[in-house]
C-alpha cells in the first residue's frame, strides 16, 4: 500500500502505518498547578488524559518517541513515560531537587541538572539508570552542543553564577566553568556556534562563545527573556519574554529580534514541531497553550491546558 499524507489543519497524519506507529503525535505539557502531565493530541488539540505527576519540572522527549523523562523537583527523582500508553514505567532517583532536562540528539543520554545535590546527573536511555555525576553547584538548567559531546549546565550560585562545561564523552574529564555576571535560567547551544542563555534579573538574551566562555553583546527583548531554541532549519534563534508576553524571532546575523508573535501572559518554554513549522508555547499565566506558525508568525491555536503550564516536550 503507497503511504499517503493527510492534511487535518496544518498537521499531517500518516495513512498505512500512522504517526507515532498508528497514533497522531503528542505533546506533553507540565501543569505545574495541578501537580501533573497534559497529554495532547497535536492533530485534534483534545487533551487525552493527565497522569499525576508532582512539581513537574523538567521534560525531555526521546528522538523515536517512545520515552519521555520528567523531572520531579518535590520527590527526588526522574519519571520515564512510556508513550505508547502513557504510563510510569520508571523512576529513577537522582538526588535532591532535580530540575532542568535536557537529551543529547542521539537520545542515548539524558542530562539531569539536579540543584539540591549540586550536580549533573547523566541517565542512560537504554537501561534507565544514573551512569555519571558531575558537580555543578546549584544546578538549574542544560544546553547540549549539537554533536553530543558536551553539556553546558547552568549554575545559579548568587555569589559565583556560572556555566559550567561538562564532558559526556569522559565522566572523569575535568569540568570547565565559565563566569558570568547573573544566575542562568535557560539556554540552547546554537548550531551557528553560540551558547544563547536567559539570566534572572535581566531583560536581554546573553550570547556567549562556548570555546572561550566570552560573553558578547547582549540582544534586547521585551522584557524577562526564558526559555530560548534555535529552529530547526537553523534560521533563527526563538525566545519567550515574559513581560512582553510573546514569541521573538531573533536573527543571529542581526543580533536583534526582527518578529515578534503575541502569545499570552508569562510563556514559559518552546516546542518545535518535527517539521520545523510551528513553535507551541505555553503560557503560564493563561493555563493555555499556543500554536505559532513561524512563516505566517502569528498564533494560529490556542488551547485550554490546565493550570500553570510551564514545559512541553512534543512527540517527532
Amino acid at each position: 500500500m503507497d503511504m499517503q499524507i493527510i492534511r487535518i489543519g496544518t498537521l499531517c497524519a500518516l495513512t498505512a502505518v500512522g504517526c507515532s506507529g498508528g497514533q497522531n503525535p503528542k505533546a506533553y505539557v507540565g501543569l505545574f498547578g495541578d501537580k501533573a502531565i497534559a497529554v495532547l493530541d497535536t492533530v485534534t488539540q483534545k487533551v487525552l488524559k493527565t497522569m499525576a505527576v508532582t512539581a513537574p519540572d523538567g521534560m525531555v522527549i526521546t528522538p523515536d518517541g517512545k520515552k519521555l523523562y520528567v523531572s520531579s523537583t518535590d520527590s527526588g527523582v526522574v519519571e520515564v513515560i512510556a508513550t505508547a500508553n502513557d504510563t510510569i514505567i520508571s523512576s529513577i532517583n537522582v538526588g535532591a531537587m532535580p530540575a532542568g532536562l535536557s537529551i543529547t540528539p542521539d537520545g542515548k543520554q539524558v542530562i539531569v541538572s539536579v540543584g539540591g545535590a549540586n550536580q549533573a546527573a547523566v541517565i542512560d536511555t537504554a537501561s534507565d539508570t544514573v551512569v555519571s555525576q558531575t558537580t555543578v553547584a546549584k544546578a538549574h538548567n542544560a544546553a547540549i552542543s549539537p554533536d553530543g559531546h558536551l553539556a553546558y549546565v547552568a549554575s545559579q550560585v548568587s555569589a559565583a553564577p556560572a556555566i559550567v562545561a561538562v564532558d559526556l564523552t569522559a565522566a572523569a574529564a575535568q569540568p570547565k566553568s565559565f563566569s558570568i555576571a547573573k544566575s542562568p535560567r535557560a539556554l540552547a547551544d546554537a548550531p551557528w556556534g553560540k551558547i544563547y542563555f536567559s539570566a534572572q534579573g535581566d531583560d536581554a538574551l546573553e550570547v556567549m562563545d562556548p570555546a572561550t566562555g566570552q560573553v558578547g553583546t547582549p540582544i534586547a527583548t521585551g522584557g524577562s527573556p526564558h526559555d530560548t531554541r534555535p529552529t530547526l532549519d537553523g534560521k533563527l534563534e526563538l525566545v519567550v519574554s515574559q513581560t512582553a508576553g510573546e514569541l521573538e524571532l531573533i536573527d543571529p546575523n542581526l543580533a536583534s529580534v526582527v518578529a515578534k508573535v503575541a502569545t499570552g501572559k508569562m510563556p514559559h518554554w518552546i516546542g518545535l514541531s518535527s517539521d520545523g513549522l510551528r513553535a507551541y508555547v505555553t503560557n503560564e499565566g493563561d493555563n493555555n497553550v499556543v500554536v505559532v506558525d513561524l512563516n505566517a508568525k502569528s498564533v494560529t491555536q490556542t488551547i485550554a491546558i490546565g493550570n500553570a503550564p510551564r514545559k512541553i516536550a512534543l512527540q517527532p
